[in-house]
């Protein structure tokens, strides 16, 4: 008698382990690449670190850093979310706009949003504007940029967008290195967008790759591990190879620190060699090209008639009007509108902006740039009105300008603020006129003309058109005797100061104007009669023809007055200024006195010779041209019957919406007609449609189907995989309870259909119907159409019960199921095709077989 056998002891099952399976099998056999594990993403954080150092270099006070810090961890936190629940393309983008618009104005536009969280109208305007124009702005901008509302969206949807792609590749797809090429665009982006003639710290850039090859390394030994089922890593490598060699098997054994410490080793040897190389032959910081090099500043001076224009209408006209109102202003202190340095035979205009970012104006926050707002020793406040034109008086050196946050228009003011360093003013591309702000300055220290009679002025290069005849013979008779360059700008100054004549009455000899005609007339007459826009004009050009670089400035001042001071039209003035590299500019005052008037003095015939001809008529006056106001009574904004709709924006708006949700709308779109044309075709095409309804559910919902399996089998295998003790606990795999389960399975009789009797599984009896409508005689019924589809709603209601909303939206909107179908369609379409040549071929060859 045998002896009883023993019941083999239950096996336990296997230790579930924390990381990512080896690999998946799909219904089809496939195998998947094996994922990273979600340490990686720590990893990933640490490299960004670089491209987060580079944004805030063109930022500063910690502004870049924050932006793209937040992006990096919430592109992260996404990217994990992604990899765990297995999200699709679609889903991704979704979650990353949803993000942009949630946390963006929070992150990039405290100042737009409500408590400093809650976004606001602004806010999202911003943001879907921005996505936009925030890079040209960035470009645009004169570093650091942490003083303007909105550049900070760079930084924060570059870092948001490369940390997702980052994330989502390498942990989910485990690909390291392609996951990689995100993280190294993010800093080619810092880099472009960043600030000229900058470079970062050698020996930081050499650590980071360092440690990004150490990391593809350390990756590319855990990803064969993690894929090959015979690898062991490490020192345990050492105690198994010899046993599993006898056993006839091999393996193979990767030390991951030998790898890496070998792969650190040769980056040390080869950067070893590239300092010396990179310091001898690589390009310096101020030969790289960035992007603001190669894109031209939106504003062009040219563009706005010139503020000596205005002249006569200021002086003259609103003689004794209040147009610029000051408090705390510094004694003997200047209010400057423009400086302008090339004259075009109309008048004093503004030159380009120069290459080295100081001359031209370019677009600034509230705090100048190159300045320290901590350094400044005055704060002054300051109200327009009736100014004509963009311009914004200064007063010194700006270090701050911030307009009155209560007036509405300020807003604009500040966002178009532009500031030309080179000729210490503003101008703003808002609404102008009428202004209220407050200025943070330091008056340049008065020097005397000891200091610059040791130095040359900077030299003229040219670009002066249409100069008046007899200029440069008038400068050269009245600077004969002069040495240095301040002798010679001195002489000339003292020479229209003293026998010129003061008039602004617009008679044939006091014409308002600069022009070529204006000036020929005025050193042709017998006496030099004018006003502070001729004798400025004159003096600038005669320096010119002696080589000494001049500008003319236009502004205002009042002798003898500081503290709260009304300047009015009578107080405005045109003077010119002289640059003495390494010791600052001279000033000089070419107008004679006001009280010296042509009646004042006896005439004195010009030392200028005239050739005896007889002259040609006069030719008639030309009409003052004065410039346009800038604003328009008819658009007043304080005006409530001129408000006006802005379409631009809702239209803007409205599309950049109709842009965000058109996909979705699209894609739901889409199944619902399919839906809606599978359900109301004839009673065999809907009971083939049912299943393919249900198919399609399953695909969205994550599972895989091949298309070369049966109805039947792809029916009990989606029966087992939605059943509850044979799926995973995992939101993406649809899971119904054991009630549900019940509910799912009917003893349903299909007709037409006798290989088997008994409960199945609803899916099943759903493919039952198809093969019947497809293979019996007997075909399908309305009845049994409308009884298939009945099945098929109660399988997706118990399906949506099983599954968060969330996992709901987001298989509504997955493109899995379209994707399949189109790629099934072509696969038959092939086959068809296929097996009509094939039928052509043995036909052709039966018929040559007869003959």
């Amino acid at each position: 008698m045998s002896a009883p056998v023993r019941p083999a002891a239950r096996q336990a099952p296997p230790r579930r382990s924390r990381l990512p399976e080896a690999s998946e099998t799909t219904m089809g056999g496939s195998m998947r690449r094996a994922a990273m594990p979600a340490w990686s993403l720590l990893v990933l954080g640490v490299l960004f670190v670089g491209p987060i150092v580079m944004f805030e270099s063109v930022f500063g006070g910690g502004e870049g850093a924050i932006a793209a810090g937040l992006g990096v961890l919430v592109g992260l936190l996404l990217s994990w979310a992604a990899s765990k629940w297995r999200w699709d393309l679609l889903s991704i983008v979704a979650s990353v706009v949803a993000a942009h618009f949630l946390l963006g104005g929070a992150v990039a536009l405290r100042e737009t949003t409500r408590w400093v969280v809650v976004p606001t109208s602004r806010t999202l305007q911003t943001l879907v504007i921005g996505a936009v124009e925030a890079w040209k702005d960035l470009l645009t901008l004169t570093p650091p940029a942490a003083s303007y509302v909105g550049p900070a969206m760079v930084p924060w949807m570059a870092c948001l967008v490369c940390s997702v792609a980052a994330g989502v590749v390498t942990v989910r797809y485990g690909r390291p290195m392609w996951g990689s090429v995100a993280l190294v665009l993010c800093g080619v982006l810092a880099i472009v967008w960043g600030p000229s003639s900058h470079s970062p710290n050698l020996i930081l850039v050499i650590i980071w790759w360092v440690a990004l090859i150490a990391w593809w390394s350390w990756a590319s030994a855990i990803g064969r591990a993690r894929t090959g089922a015979d690898i062991v890593i490490g020192m345990s490598a050492s105690t198994t190879s010899a046993s599993t060699t006898m056993g006839g098997s091999s393996r193979q054994i990767v030390h991951v620190w030998w790898r890496v410490g070998m792969a650190s080793l040769m980056v040390a040897v080869m950067v070893a060699a590239a300092i010396p190389a990179a310091s001898l032959l690589g390009p310096t910081a101020s030969d790289r090209i960035v992007g603001r090099d190669v894109v031209e500043p939106p504003v062009d001076a040219r563009e706005y008639p010139s503020p000596l224009s205005s002249y006569r209408h200021y002086n003259k006209d609103l003689e004794e009007s209040s147009l610029i109102h000051v408090t705390n202003m510094p004694k003997e202190a200047r209010v400057r509108l423009g400086a302008m340095d090339v004259y075009d035979g109309t008048t004093f205009g503004m030159g380009v902006a120069n290459t080295d970012g100081m001359a031209g104006y370019r677009r600034v926050g509230s705090t100048i740039p190159g300045r320290n707002a901590n350094e400044a020793e005055v704060e002054t406040t300051v109200s327009t009105s009736q100014l004509l034109g963009p311009w914004v008086p200064t007063i010194g050196q700006v270090h701050v300008l911030e307009f009155d946050p209560n007036d509405p228009l300020s807003a604009d003011q500040q966002k178009g603020l532009n500031y030309d360093l080179w000729a210490e003013t503003a101008l703003t591309t808002g609404p102008a006129g009428e202004m209220g702000y407050t200025m943070s300055l330091t008056m340049p220290r008065d020097r005397a003309d000891s200091e610059f009679s040791s130095v040359d002025a900077t030299r003229y290069v040219g670009g002066d058109t249409n100069v008046p005849k007899d200029v440069d013979t008038l400068a050269a008779e009245h600077t004969t005797s002069a040495r240095s360059d301040l002798e010679k700008a001195r002489a000339i100054e003292s020479f229209l100061h003293t026998d010129g004549y003061y008039s602004n009455e617009d008679t044939i000899n006091s014409r308002p104007g600069s022009s070529q005609d204006r000036i020929q007339r005025m050193i042709g007459a017998d006496m030099l009669v004018g006003d502070d826009e001729q004798y400025a004009t004159l003096m600038a050009l005669m320096l010119h023809s002696q080589g000494i670089n001049a500008r003319v400035v236009m502004g205002a001042y009042r002798e003898g007055t500081s503290g709260n001071v009304d300047l009015t039209g009578g107080d405005m003035h045109a003077w010119v200024e002289v640059e003495f590299p390494g010791v600052g500019w001279a000033t000089f005052d070419p107008t004679p006195p006001r009280d010296q008037q042509p009646t004042t003095r006896v005439n004195k015939p010009k030392s200028v010779p005239k050739p005896q001809v007889l002259q040609p008529p006069e030719p008639p006056e030309q009409p003052v041209e004065l410039p346009p106001a800038t604003r328009d009574q008819a658009t007043d904004p304080h005006d409530p019957n001129g408000l006006r709709i802005p379409w631009v924006t809702i239209g803007a708006v409205s599309l950049s919406l109709l842009v965000l949700l058109g996909p979705v709308l699209l894609v739901l779109v889409a199944k619902s007609r399919r839906r809606k044309a599978r359900r109301r075709a004839q009673a065999p095409e809907a009971v083939r449609g049912s299943w393919d309804e249900l198919v399609d559910t399953a695909i969205d919902s994550g599972l895989v189907v091949e298309p070369h399996l049966t109805r039947q089998e792809v029916a009990w295998a989606l029966a087992s995989q939605w059943a509850p003790e044979n799926s995973e606990n995992d939101e993406a795999t649809p899971r119904a309870s054991r009630k549900d389960r019940k509910r799912s399975a009917a003893d349903v009789r299909v007709p037409g259909w006798s290989l088997f009797s008994g409960a199945v599984p609803r899916v099943v009896t759903v493919a039952r119907r198809a093969d019947v409508a497809d293979f019996a005689v007997t075909g399908a019924r309305p009845q049994d159409a409308e009884q298939a589809w009945n099945d098929v709603d109660e399988l997706r209601r118990e399906w949506a019960s099983s599954v968060s909303v969330f996992a709901r939206v987001r298989y509504a909107l997955s493109l899995k199921s379209l994707r399949w179908r189109r790629r099934a369609r072509r696969q038959a379409a092939a086959a068809s095709g296929e097996g009509r040549r094939s039928l052509i071929r043995h036909v052709s060859g039966h018929r040559k077989g007869k003959r």
